[in-house]
């Protein structure tokens, strides 16, 4: 009997061992400010407040910063009708939310914004239908430019105003490409900054989320 008691105390040890040592392989580690910075995510000490605002997506549907409470966003500023960057950057995104999906990472959480840089040209409808080609849990949106002004503004992102003439579209070709996280306060927690590499994306994303 006390044979027997003794294989089954060995048998539930050695499954606990197993189980702690899959919980570390599959638990994503969780990153120093300096390894975080090194592969590209500047997070800011103290996330910073940003002020109220109103963005249409699809169907007139209103997009505010209470959108942002109780969720991890990752924003970007582009248009519909950027030849480069912007293609590229959402292209890398959607690679990202593929790879969560793959590894079961929670994604309950978490969303993926759009805001059009180009709202004299972009309608709510086409910017929506624009960011889910690229996966159809991404938001599209747009509002007149002085909103986009403000929000860009306080998310650092430059090049969003056209010199003097509001048709004249040329200073979108060198429009900033970072990608904004903000927090599940929607705060302004920190800035990915490009080039993008998916898997240093995907481990400065998961190390940051999961905290």
């Amino acid at each position: 009997m006390t044979v027997r008691n003794n294989v089954f105390l060995i048998i539930i040890f050695i499954v606990m061992v197993l189980a702690l040592f899959i919980n570390k392989l599959t638990t994503p580690r969780v990153l120093s400010k300096n390894e975080l910075l090194i592969n590209g995510l500047f997070l800011y000490e103290k996330p910073k407040e940003i002020s109220d605002f109103t963005f249409f997506t699809a169907n007139g549907a209103e997009f505010k910063k209470s959108n942002l409470k109780g969720k991890w966003t990752l924003m970007y500023f582009g248009f519909t009708r950027c030849p480069d960057e912007c293609p590229t950057t959402m292209y890398q995104m959607s690679k990202l939310v593929k790879v969560l999906r793959e590894k079961e990472f929670p994604l309950e959480d978490k969303q993926w914004v759009l805001v059009s840089i180009d709202p004299e040209r972009d309608s709510p409808n086409d910017i929506d239908k624009y960011a889910k080609g690229f996966d159809q849990d991404f938001i599209g949106v747009v509002n007149s430019r002085p909103m986009l002004l403000s929000l860009a503004t306080q998310l650092s992102v430059n090049n969003v105003m056209p010199s003097g003439n509001a048709m004249d579209h040329s200073h979108l070709d060198n429009h900033v490409n970072n990608i904004i996280l903000l927090n599940p306060k929607g705060e302004f927690a920190g800035i990915f900054r490009p080039p993008f590499n998916i898997s240093r994306l995907s481990l400065t994303y998961q190390s940051v989320t999961t905290k």
